[in-house]
């Protein structure tokens, strides 16, 4: 039990800090208290992060398309395997993607957002190809 008034906290014998954690205010203040999740772990309770920490940028896009694709022509070692797989269909849904993200931010990149982005597609494609060579599919 806390006394809000004089900032001195009690706790019952036998109690525990986990009964502390949990929200006991409605509102914009009880979102700075930390909440316990079911499946384990504490939401929030922690400072607010700060703008700079929330940001991302367009590599943070663009990279994740750029992994899957490499992993597909076995660059790059499968997350779940550890191992190097083929899964070309995969390379060729990164490469789809990019694309279409080319595409749709025509006129809204950076120079050296669009050369990025290009730099991955060249060389999905390139990987592409030559997976393809090494396989022997179409």
């Amino acid at each position: 039990m806390c006394d809000e008034h004089s900032g001195s906290s009690e706790r019952p014998e036998g109690g525990d800090a986990s009964a502390e954690a949990e929200p006991r205010r409605s509102g914009p203040e009880s979102a700075k208290e930390p909440v316990e999740l079911p499946g384990g772990g504490v939401m929030g309770g922690g400072p607010e992060p700060k703008p700079a920490e929330l940001s991302i940028g367009f590599g943070d896009l663009v990279r994740p398309f750029l992994m899957m694709g490499l992993t597909g022509v076995g660059v790059l070692p499968h997350p779940d395997t550890g191992q190097p797989d083929t899964d070309l269909g995969a390379t060729k849904h990164a490469i789809a993607t990019l694309e279409l993200l080319l595409e749709r931010t025509e006129g809204n990149r950076s120079a050296d957002e669009t050369a990025m982005l290009e730099q991955a597609l060249f060389e999905l494609k390139m990987q592409f190809v030559e997976a393809q060579r090494r396989t022997g599919s179409e």
